[in-house]
């Protein structure tokens, strides 16, 4: 049996340019300017830290729940990156089991998957708010494998980020590094078992593995 588990934004779905946005209002809100630095950080560090740190403590609660609010509300405005939806399709048909891994809040990361009709593939979608600690700890990859009762070094992790690579590795499973949003630059990953910087290149390889099998 083979088991995945992607990371949603920047892998999946095509979404940083609205959490970028939602950002932008809330940062104006409190008299201060999200600018082009803050865009890594604000995906990797832990969203209350984030903004404690850049807008001050008395906004965190009032930043937090605009977030959410708005997060959800625009979900259904977020689209899968063209092709992915093809390849997750692909490694369904051969039997994979597959999860989804997110930093992201559960709530929103549902409704993402709902309207991108990503749900019907992924059995698992293990978010932000179902553990205590967020990538890159590999809390939530030892969730999704207690789950699918298997070890985690018989998943497959696919991520844009170096969290999800180095949250795969700690224990020894498999890491794709997803290098196909253009939000950054990404340089060659040596951590990654694998790398791909469009997602024909990365549906090409899974589709190669099913047909591997087959023969």
């Amino acid at each position: 049996m083979n088991y995945w588990a992607f990371d949603l934004d920047g892998t999946l779905v095509d979404s940083f340019s609205h959490y970028f946005k939602i950002l932008d209002v809330i940062f104006q809100d409190h008299g201060a300017r999200f600018s082009p630095e803050h865009r890594h950080t604000a995906l990797t560090q832990p969203i209350p830290d984030f903004f404690e740190k850049h807008l001050g403590k008395a906004a965190v609660e009032p930043a937090i729940e605009k977030l959410t609010k708005v997060s959800t509300k625009d979900a259904e405005q977020i689209h899968p990156f063209d092709g992915i939806t093809t390849a997750v399709e692909h490694l369904v048909s051969s039997g994979a089991k597959v999860a989804v891994w997110t930093n992201r809040d559960l709530i929103s990361a549902e409704l993402i998957l709902k309207h991108t009709k990503l749900k019907r593939l992924a059995e698992i979608c293990i978010s932000g708010t179902c553990v205590v600690q967020r990538k890159p700890s590999a809390e939530g990859l030892l969730k999704i494998s207690s789950r699918f009762g298997c070890h985690a070094r018989d998943i497959t992790v696919v991520g844009d980020h170096e969290h999800d690579v180095q949250a795969a590795k700690s224990v020894g499973a498999r890491a794709v590094r997803a290098s196909w949003h253009s939000y950054w630059t990404v340089e060659r990953c040596t951590q990654a078992d694998a790398q791909f910087y469009t997602v024909p290149e990365f549906t090409a390889w899974v589709q190669s593995r099913k047909q591997s099998r087959l023969n």
